[in-house]
Formats: structure tokens, C-alpha cells, sequence
């Protein structure tokens, strides 16, 4: 892996029980989303801030940021991989103009998803997608791009991106 640009801090120390990583974890998502305000090109970045039953006390936007939906159990489990680099999603969100971090547009087709931002610290596998509204972007999800099939899906959208 090449080293990490200088703007992004290092991964979360995801070791130690899951209760205690989860505490690190919401600590970061309470100080760079939740205690201030992140900006995407000039525009603030929102986030699902319901709290479902069974959230722990947390946003269903922590949620799908650090875990995976199990399409067997209905649940959303930890992801490691994923949950490790939360300290990067607000530094590459800001990262405006950085050549480490690509930006574009897809549009998933109407009937689908609509029109995605996807900004991918490409050399690191990571991606934030989010949705463009009027006058804020909506934060979707973050993942860890964990295989080739999901690199060469990502890399089929970006060159198909929105010009």
C-alpha cells in the first residue's frame, strides 16, 4: 500500500473489545460530524440522525458508516475495515482539491438511485457516496473497497462519471 497523503490521519486502533473500539469510534463521529460542521464544496455534509430502537443510543449515519447490512440475519454487522478509517472521512470530504481523492458523480439511473458523489481515496480503497441536495450533500455511507470486483465496479463508475 503507498503511504498515506499527509492530510489523512492515521487508521483507529480497532483493537481491544468491540465496546471499546465502538467508544473510539463514536468519539470520532461525535467530534468531526456531530460537534462541527463538515463541509464538502462549500456546502455542510448531513447525515442520517435517526435512532432506532435497537442504535445503542447512535445515529443510523454512524451506522452505515462502520458496519454492513447481513442480508441473512436483517442486522447490520461490525465491519472492521470499514469502521478503522472514520478518522478519514471528514479530511477527505474537505480535501477539495487533492490528487490522492477522486470526486465524481454517477448517476445510478432514475428507477435506482439517482445522481452519487463518490469521493475515493483511490490508493487506499476507500469511498465516501453521498447525495447531493440544494443546499447540503447527504452522507449515504464509507466503505473499504474489499475486492477486486468492487474496484473494478467503482472504477467502471468513475470512468462513466458525470462530465
Amino acid at each position: 500500500m503507498t503511504e498515506l497523503p499527509p492530510f489523512i490521519p492515521p487508521l483507529l486502533d480497532s483493537h481491544g473489545s468491540w465496546d471499546d473500539f465502538l467508544t473510539r469510534l463514536y468519539a470520532v463521529f461525535k467530534n468531526d460530524f456531530k460537534d462541527h460542521t463538515t463541509v464538502h464544496q462549500a456546502l455542510p455534509v448531513r447525515y442520517d440522525t435517526r435512532m432506532l430502537p435497537d442504535g445503542d443510543g447512535k445515529e443510523e449515519g454512524f451506522w452505515h458508516v462502520i458496519s454492513r447490512d447481513d442480508n441473512k440475519s436483517r442486522q447490520r454487522l461490525p465491519e472492521y475495515r470499514r469502521a478503522e478509517r472514520l478518522p478519514w472521512a471528514r479530511p477527505l470530504l474537505e480535501a477539495n482539491a487533492a490528487k490522492e481523492v477522486r470526486v465524481f458523480d454517477y448517476d445510478h439511473g432514475s428507477k435506482d438511485k439517482g445522481v452519487r458523489r463518490y469521493v475515493w481515496l483511490h490508493a487506499h480503497d476507500y469511498v465516501l457516496v453521498l447525495i447531493g441536495r440544494t443546499n447540503a450533500f447527504r452522507w449515504i455511507t464509507a466503505y473499504h473497497v474489499d475486492s477486486e470486483g468492487h474496484r473494478r465496479d467503482l472504477q467502471t463508475r468513475y470512468n462513466q462519471r458525470i462530465q
